[in-house]
Formats: C-alpha cells, sequence, structure tokens
C-alpha cells in the first residue's frame, strides 16, 4: 500500500502528459482492436435525445431541461442506479459532436463532485467497474479541450474507483455473475500505473468465476444468449489484453472460451445475429462474428442442444427454437415462458420473430415481453406456459421471477428426405388441462419450405380432477412478423409475406382462417417499441381437430 501511495503521488506530480501515456498507450495499441464493456457501439438517437434534453431510460422520458442531469431528483426513474455505471456516455461518445462533448464533461465532472467520494449512489463493485471501464475508453471525449485542474481531477477520480474495485470486487453476490466487477479489477493492473499486482489478483479470480458460473458445454443457468456473448467478449478482451502485455491467461480461462464459442454459434442465426429468448435482445450488433474471429476457435457443435436451444439451417435459412426447461430461481428474472416458440431468418431478413426483451421499456413492457403470446409459439389460448413470482426484495418488476414451466422437454431430431425434422413437446399444461404440446418442424435442405405440425396429445390420466374439460380448449399457433416484413391476407386464406431482403413467402394453414393482430418488436436503442404485426390462426380441442397444420414457402412467382 506504500508503494501504491508513493506511485500514485508520482504520478500526479508529473502531470497529465505522463498519465495521459501510461494510460493511453496500452489502450490505443493496434492490437488492443476492441473493449469491453456493456456496449462496443453507442446509440446516436438515444445521444440526439439527451443533447435535446431528454434521457430516455426503461421506457420513460426524463426531461433535463438545461440542467445536468445529477442535479434532478432520479429516484422516480425506474432503476435509476444505472446510470451510475454511465450508459449515456457511450451515446454521447458516439455521436461525438461539440454539444455532445460538452453534455459528457458537464456530466461526468458533476458526478465527480457530487459522487466521486467513493460511497453513495453507484459505488457498486459492478457500476464501479461499468463506470471505469467507460471512463478510461472515452479518455479523449472527456478530456477534450480541458484544463489541468479538469485533468488532475479526472485522474484521481480514475484512481479513486480503481482503488474501491480492488477492495470490494470479490465481495458481490455469489449466485449472480461477477464478471463484469473482475474484469474491472484486470482492467485497473492493466491500464493504471502502480496496479499491475491486481492483475494477479483479478485473474485468479476470473478463472474461478469461469469454472464456477460457465457448465461443461459452454453454457450458463439464465439461459441468456446475450449475457453469453457479454462474458464471451470480456473473457476474449480481457485475453487479449493480458497477451499484450506479456502475462499469460490462465487454463480455465482459455477452456471457457473455447466452449463458449461452439454455443454461440448454436444460437448465431445466418444473419449473424443470436436469438432474442430469456433477455436477449441483439445489444451487440457485428460484434459476434468480430469476437468469435478474435477467440481463435473456430469449432461448431454436433448436439441438438446447446443451452436448451435446437437449431436448424437448410440453404440461407436459419431456425432457432427454444426446447429447454425454465432457468431455476434465481436465474429467471429475465427468463421466457417461451418453450416452442421459434425464430426464423432467411439471408439478411429475419422474418418470423419474438417480441423480444422488453426490460428497457419499463415493467409493463418487460412483462409483456416474457409472456407465451409474445412468441411465434404454439399454446393454449390466454394461458402462459409459466407464471411470475414477484420477488419480494426488489422493487421493481425487473427482478420477478420465472416459475412453474414445464418439468419435462422431449427433444428429437433426425432426417427426412430432403429436410431435416424436429421435434419437440412439453407437459406445461398437463397439470392443469391432462395435455401434452407438441410442435413438429420440417425445413427442406434448401431452406425454402418449412413446414409446421403442431398438436395436443391427451395424457392417459386425465380425469375429472382437472379443472375443466379438455374438450373445448382453444389453441393458437401464433406468428410474429418482423418491423420490415409486409404482409396481406389473400382470396384464398393464405398469407402473403413481403420483405426487401428474403423476397415473398406464402404462410398458410390447412382448413383453418388467418387473422392479423398488432404486435410490437422491441429493438436495442429504439425509443420506443416498434409496431409490427402477427399472425394467428385459432381452433378448438375436438375430437376431429387435434392438430394445426401449417406451412411457410418461399414464392418464386410473384415480384417484390
Amino acid at each position: 500500500m506504500i508503494f501504491i501511495l508513493i506511485i500514485r503521488n508520482y504520478f500526479f506530480k508529473l502531470g497529465h502528459a505522463f498519465c495521459a501515456r501510461t494510460v493511453k498507450n496500452f489502450a490505443k495499441s493496434e492490437q488492443f482492436i476492441s473493449k469491453p464493456g456493456p456496449r462496443s457501439i453507442g446509440n446516436i438517437l438515444l445521444a440526439d435525445k439527451i443533447c435535446d434534453g431528454k434521457l430516455f431510460v426503461f421506457g420513460n422520458i426524463f426531461e433535463l431541461g438545461d440542467k445536468v442531469i445529477w442535479d434532478h431528483s432520479l429516484s422516480s426513474i425506474e432503476n435509476y442506479e444505472e446510470l451510475h455505471g454511465f450508459p449515456w456516455l457511450d451515446d454521447l461518445a458516439a455521436r461525438g459532436d461539440k454539444a455532445a462533448v460538452e453534455i459528457v464533461q458537464k456530466w461526468v465532472f458533476s458526478w465527480i463532485e457530487k459522487y466521486g467520494s467513493g460511497s453513495g449512489p453507484g459505488w457498486t463493485p459492478k457500476l464501479t467497474s461499468k463506470r471505469l471501464i467507460r471512463l478510461i475508453h472515452h479518455e479523449d471525449t472527456i478530456l477534450k479541450g480541458l484544463s489541468e485542474k479538469y485533468i488532475s481531477a479526472y485522474f484521481k477520480s480514475i484512481y479513486k474507483h480503481a482503488n474501491f474495485i480492488s477492495k470490494r470486487f470479490y465481495k458481490t453476490d455469489k449466485l449472480t455473475m461477477n464478471f463484469e466487477a473482475i474484469v474491472g479489477v484486470i482492467y485497473c493492473g492493466l491500464y493504471i500505473d502502480g496496479f499491475e499486482r491486481f492483475i494477479t489478483v483479478g485473474t485468479e479470480h476470473l478463472s474461478r468465476e469461469c469454472r464456477d458460473k460457465i457448465d461443461e458445454d459452454g453454457g450458463i443457468l439464465s439461459r441468456n444468449p446475450e449475457e453469453l456473448l457479454e462474458i464471451f467478449m470480456y473473457l476474449v478482451w480481457v485475453a487479449h489484453g493480458l497477451h499484450d502485455a506479456d502475462w499469460t491467461p490462465s487454463q480455465a480461462h482459455i477452456e471457457t472460451i473455447n466452449s463458449i464459442a461452439p454455443v454461440l454459434r448454436h444460437l448465431r442465426h445466418v444473419d449473424g445475429n443470436l436469438c432474442r429468448f430469456n433477455g436477449s435482445c441483439v445489444k451487440y450488433p457485428g460484434d459476434l462474428d468480430r469476437y468469435l474471429f478474435l477467440s481463435g476457435n473456430k469449432k461448431k457443435t454436433t448436439k441438438i442442444l446447446k443451452m436448451g436451444y435446437a437449431r436448424m439451417e437448410g440453404g440461407r435459412t436459419s431456425i432457432i427454437q427454444d426446447a429447454g426447461r425454465l432457468p431455476n430461481i434465481p436465474y429467471s428474472h429475465l427468463a421466457h415462458a417461451s418453450v416452442l416458440g421459434f425464430e426464423l431468418t432467411h439471408g439478411r431478413q429475419p422474418l418470423i420473430v419474438n417480441c423480444g426483451s422488453g426490460v428497457n421499456f419499463g415493467r409493463d413492457w418487460h412483462k409483456a415481453g416474457r409472456a407465451t403470446q409474445s412468441h411465434s409459439i404454439f399454446c393454449i389460448k390466454g394461458k402462459s406456459s409459466a407464471k411470475l413470482l414477484k420477488s419480494l426484495s426488489s422493487r421493481s418488476a425487473m427482478g420477478d421471477f420465472l416459475t412453474q414451466g414445464p418439468t419435462e422437454v422431449m427433444v428429437n431430431k433426425s432426417r427426412v428426405a430432403g429436410g431435416t425434422e424436429l421435434t419437440v413437446s412439453h407437459n406445461a399444461y398437463a397439470n392443469k388441462y391432462g395435455v401434452i404440446l407438441e410442435r413438429k418442424l420440417e425445413l427442406s435442405d434448401n431452406g425454402d419450405t418449412l413446414i409446421g405440425q403442431d398438436q395436443i396429445e391427451l395424457l392417459s390420466t386425465l380425469g375429472k380432477s382437472k379443472e375443466i374439460s379438455v374438450y373445448g380448449i382453444e389453441y393458437e399457433v401464433r406468428f410474429h412478423l418482423h418491423p420490415d416484413v409486409t404482409a396481406q391476407i389473400l382470396d384464398d386464406d393464405t398469407v402473403q409475406m413481403n420483405s426487401k431482403y428474403s423476397g415473398t413467402w406464402i404462410l398458410e394453414a390447412f382448413d383453418l382462417a388467418p387473422s392479423f393482430h398488432p404486435s410490437y418488436y422491441f429493438s436495442e436503442g429504439q425509443a420506443s417499441p416498434i409496431p409490427t404485426q402477427q399472425v394467428i390462426f385459432s381452433a378448438k380441442f375436438n375430437d376431429f381437430l387435434k392438430q394445426v397444420r401449417w406451412s411457410l414457402q418461399k414464392s418464386y412467382d410473384i415480384e417484390t
């Protein structure tokens, strides 16, 4: 500690030139090609709103006026604590003009003045780590044209952050992911003079975290593809950073990278984006392929399931289906009741989608996005395949857990003439209705035809104990369309879907008429959900109608 104090004093005496040199030389090297952190690309749309005096956060528009954000009472903003992780800094730095730079400097230095003591709002290991990474990465924007007074305050704050993280990072909740806080410790060692010893401490804890939180197949308990990508990005970034600083990553670190990479390939559509299940919302467009390349791992999995998801691919079409059970509590706070739901992407165009995660649009949208009906799915009408359980320790719906989902999910994948067949069934409705739901998908080898068969199977234990008779139950097959897809119902009760990048597709169900209903698409970086449409085929269960047969086929006869 005495050594660190001596280094720190010497550091400040030399002034900004030395500070900039010790931090920047490594950060700006050509080899060190990407930062870690929650977002690699800021959203200019959100930055524009900030420059107009409005802050969009968790579905709410907060009027800033001419004041600095920290001059307002933030308690009325849902999950306002996240603002202390400086997510807005990515957005404003991405815009990068004079107005954005001025706001960055006002917000950063007013925060340092008001909250920079090392206690109070924002001083948790994870938030401090997020803030430190962004402060260092956007140093050029923050310090642009400023005097020595502000430069000195900036570097004093950097040291305050480093000291805090080094003492607190291991005290985070053992049940949740701790990668961000650990990366913050390693960040200190790599970037800040006098903190090199924290590289050893950080890498030891990183190895332990890899062993404890990543399973042998490279998956995580939350089943959130986006969360897995974040962890992967952190691990790859740290591995490159350690190599460039002449440190060797641990064996557990490298093995975890190699186990995650095939999982992410399994969960990646042909357009390069991850599937949108269980909290995933495509926050990192383009980064998935980039980090897979940087990992050096080129392996693909041969397993039917990875992290509870099944995949089919033919020609330029990919299908990813939720074929797993719910994550266990307390890992289900972002989980969706989406078993049997699927997504279909053809080339550059997602066609059949899920609504996605509404977590960034407030508690109501977050709750709505988790419902069974917000997925392209086969289900009993109006009945979700799981229930929300209110978290007593949380002050918002963001902490609600999902429970009472299927206890058994059966999966089979096989080759058939001219294509691949995937069959998934689950028992989420067994206790109440005495039925099993099964979805069978057959994708042609050229990817131009998808045939579906959704059916209800009666359990042999069906009896009077069930709440209602299974006969007369209404069930439905839902197809949520991407906002870039337009659709119309033709005279023969078929749905014609048109898109710019994937042409025309025809959706139809045997002996059932389609109907259009409004839907929403939750897209990262947008100020509000994007309106779109969904197609629904509805039927009642009886002796003659126990299944819905449908098809989706690419049409080459219609010009688009």
